[in-house]
């Protein structure tokens, strides 16, 4: 009779507990929710629009070849509102299933949508929701949103390996310009000098072809730059090629070198970058030195090694110039030689800082030290194959 007690004792208090237990009620199953992959926005007369990619995730990661006809693998819906809260809340009108925003991984905004201090309209929205996250990318566009978001990979790809989506895989072939996400884009707007580099991203017109028609696919064809206030100015990758070698997280990039040379086409394997503050009274200049590794890729005529690291030292050195120059133009400091500053010496940051950036002219930048070493020939040795 004790032991049928002691047992009764034990089992009451684990059968009272499984009445309050919640269970698996109130869960939303993966397979009823509308996943939300990038989406993009725009501002006209005085409104947003939000405009939302949700992927068919049943197409996603299939590689076997299915009969019947090709299904739908992304839709686009829109909609406007006074704020983009309200745009997004919109769009959920129309929705035949709750939008899950778990897996947002990219924001395209226009050139308006950047100015006129939007841009904290957007950030404050998006680090704000329970479920985004900091790892979304940020991308700048003057082509219509529309067309930005329903550009797919080629070959059947999944969308989720979309330039956009995944920008680090053509990153590591090509580091022409640094993806940026959302806590990257935080830190450079809320620290010296107070402005962030974003991917200006296009569809390509007749560069990629199947074998029944032209394609137009992503690709990033120059920069943005941004302060929190506005958008400062789009520049095309062609004016601001020094960029890339002052980015300690490049992986690949290519060098053409032309001038009293054969053509001849380095690559760029690994960057190291320091940047020093020479501070004299109140008179603040800057040295950068940069160290790369580099791998002789193509040549056609025999070269002094000797002769090929000058010139690609000089091309390097002129090029970071070239952009440090052109940022002044604009107004703004895209080699980011305040934070060298703040870093260091925050006291004479200080003393000379205006609107958290440190006054810069032509000849603030006093000295480029560019050091190219040339490790090996690829599969050949350091002269021509034939």
């Amino acid at each position: 009779m004790i032991k049928v007690r002691t047992r009764i004792i034990i089992l009451l208090p684990v059968l009272f507990t499984s009445f309050i237990l919640s269970g698996c009620w109130d869960t939303n199953e993966p397979e009823r929710m509308v996943y939300v992959q990038g989406i993009g926005i725009d501002f006209k007369d005085q409104k947003y629009t939000v405009y939302a990619q949700i992927v068919n995730t049943s197409t996603t990661a299939k590689t076997e070849a299915m009969g019947g006809p090709t299904p739908t693998k992304l839709v686009v819906g829109h909609a406007t509102g006074n704020t983009i809260n309200q745009a997004m809340f919109n769009l959920y009108s129309s929705s035949q299933r709750r939008l899950f925003w778990g897996h947002l991984s990219f924001i395209v905004l226009t050139e308006k949508a950047l100015k006129q201090k939007n841009i904290q309209a957007v950030i404050d929205q998006f680090d704000r929701y329970r479920e985004t996250r900091y790892s979304i990318h940020f991308y700048v566009t003057r082509d219509p949103l529309t067309e930005v978001l329903r550009s797919l990979p080629p070959l059947e790809m999944s969308t989720y390996l979309s330039r956009l989506g995944d920008p680090q895989a053509a990153y590591e072939q090509r580091s022409v310009i640094r993806p940026l996400n959302l806590r990257e884009l935080l830190i450079a707007l809320n620290e010296p000098p107070h402005e962030a580099v974003i991917p200006y991203i296009r569809l390509t017109k007749g560069t990629w072809e199947t074998e029944t028609k032209p394609v137009r696919i992503i690709e990033f064809s120059g920069a943005a730059l941004l302060t929190k206030n506005d958008l400062l100015e789009s520049i095309p990758l062609k004016k601001f090629r020094g960029l890339r070698w002052t980015n300690n997280d490049l992986k690949r990039e290519e060098i053409t070198l032309t001038n009293n040379l054969s053509p001849i086409s380095l690559v760029v394997t690994k960057l190291k970058i320091k940047k020093k503050s020479l501070i004299h009274a109140k008179t603040i200049r800057f040295h950068i030195t940069v160290d790369v590794t580099t791998t002789l890729s193509e040549i056609k005529r025999p070269e002094q090694l000797p002769k090929i690291k000058q010139e690609a030292e000089k091309l390097l050195s002129a090029e970071i110039k070239d952009t440090y120059l052109r940022g002044l133009q604009h107004n703004t400091d895209i080699l980011r030689l305040s934070e060298v500053v703040y870093r260091k010496n925050l006291k004479a940051w200080k003393e000379v800082e205006r609107n958290g950036k440190v006054p810069l002219t032509a000849d603030s930048l006093k000295k480029i030290t560019v050091n190219v070493k040339i490790i090996h020939g690829e599969k050949q040795k350091m002269k021509p194959t034939l």
